[in-house]
């Protein structure tokens, strides 16, 4: 394992990282929960909102691999850099679209530059925490989420409700902002074991590099369960504020969300209504995130075990999200959503722990590389399906997809136990 040289204690290069990703995410957090109202201004449909979505998808599938080994090869603080001038670039356009294409150009480029984001930090995480302390660092990244989630969306409401640009062009400045501190005080985690065979040929799609992850039996299995978890997931999210308008914003105030040519009056009342809906309820999703995390980091893994929190995980997403599919009280929506972020709190950072340590100590990079575009791959399907299926049949059918999805994830995980994962170098990773 490689640890980083700083002249200060291994734990203050993990919360300049932590500050650093945990206002990358805010700026997620801002947005998230408008993007539906960014493509209704242009008369857009839940299913056009999916291949938004999907296309940002489609640019970290492809580039998360390549950052990944560059980050093994040149360091992770270049590539953290790059992510953050690319979302300040992008947010601005964003912010500044004035039609749909525009929109699609700004989540393409988004894409492609913020790639390097989460493979990057989840790589300088394992150089700089040893193996019995990695699930406490992993649960830095969902705890940043959580900040995110838990703040982001108060934000986006509020300035939501004046102008649809200004959340995105706020998000902008944080970024650059954002740059200018990790610019200054970020140190190098990578500075030893460096591979510069490992990284010396980048392809796009890496299709050699994902063969041989998975010819690695442990890594084989536990990436499988990620991506079954991991879409699961990514369908909640894609339909959630959809869910809220079509089931109770809309019905409440006694409109029609799904007429792609609300007159402007009525839609910036939308606007309005379900940012102060939709806001609060990713807020307490936000916390609920932030407390199950920081359990976490606080040593529940080392306590119970992570293939324990694992199947603890998955068994309250099952559940969460099949109330969530027969809820019509506001009140049970927001608890089960909660709920929600309770079991991925426990669940995702575990994964990733595990996954870090079937890892090649010196390949991190492009293991957690693949990790991430596996993330990516599953994000390009579930949203265009998500909302294809909330737009056909009813708010509900992602939800029952999502319900059976985590249930074969929970199923795989009954095989973790036999898996033998440490810190070991896998033959051809």
């Amino acid at each position: 394992m490689t640890t980083a040289k700083h002249p200060r204690t291994a734990r203050s290069p993990l919360f300049i990282l932590f500050i650093t990703v945990a206002i990358d995410l805010l700026g997620f957090g801002i947005i998230l929960p408008l993007l539906p109202l960014y493509v209704k201004q242009f008369g857009g449909s839940p299913v056009m909102a999916g291949w938004l979505t999907a296309s940002y998808s489609v640019m970290q599938f492809l580039f998360a691999p390549i950052w990944g080994r560059l980050s093994d090869l040149h360091g992770r603080r270049p590539l953290i850099l790059l992510s953050l001038v690319g979302s300040a670039i992008t947010f601005l356009l964003f912010g500044l679209a004035t039609h749909l294409w525009i929109l699609f150009a700004a989540r393409i480029a988004a894409g492609i530059t913020t790639a390097a984001s989460l493979p990057t930090a989840q790589a300088y995480i394992a150089d700089v925490t040893p193996p019995e302390r990695r699930a406490r660092g992993m649960a830095m990244i969902g705890v940043a989420f959580g900040i995110g989630f838990a703040i982001g969306p108060w934000i986006g409401g509020f300035l939501g409700r004046y102008s649809l640009a200004l959340p995105a062009l706020f998000v902008a400045g944080m970024a650059a902002v954002n740059f200018i501190w990790s610019f200054f005080a970020l140190p190098e985690s990578h500075l030893t074991d460096r591979d510069p065979g490992h990284a010396r040929k980048i392809v796009i799609l890496d299709t050699a590099r994902f063969a041989e992850v998975f010819r690695t039996p442990a890594l084989s299995e536990l990436l499988s369960l990620f991506s079954f978890s991991t879409f699961a997931f990514a369908l909640m999210e894609a339909t959630f504020t959809w869910l809220v308008l079509y089931n109770f914003v809309g019905p409440e105030h006694h409109i029609d969300v799904r007429n792609p040519h609300i007159a402007k009056p009525v839609l910036e009342f939308l606007q309005s209504s379900a940012a102060a809906t939709v806001g609060p309820m990713f807020g307490i999703v936000g916390i609920t995130a932030v407390v199950s995390q920081g359990a976490v980091m606080g040593g529940l893994a080392q306590r119970v075990g992570e293939v324990r929190l694992i199947w603890t995980g998955a068994l309250i997403l099952i559940g969460a999200l099949v109330g969530i599919a027969l809820t019509h009280n506001i009140v049970v929506l927001t608890v089960l959503a909660a709920l929600l972020a309770v079991g991925n709190g426990v669940m995702t950072p575990s994964v990733s722990s595990m996954i870090s340590k079937a890892a090649d100590p010196r390949r991190k990079g492009g293991v957690l590389g693949v990790q991430q575009s596996l993330s990516s791959f599953t994000r390009i399907l579930a949203p265009p399906l998500g909302t294809w299926l909330l737009q056909r049949f009813s708010p509900a059918a992602p939800y029952v997809l999502s319900a059976v999805l985590m249930a074969i994830a929970f199923v795989l995980s009954l095989n973790l136990p036999k898996l033998p994962i440490g810190e070991a170098t896998p033959t051809g990773v």
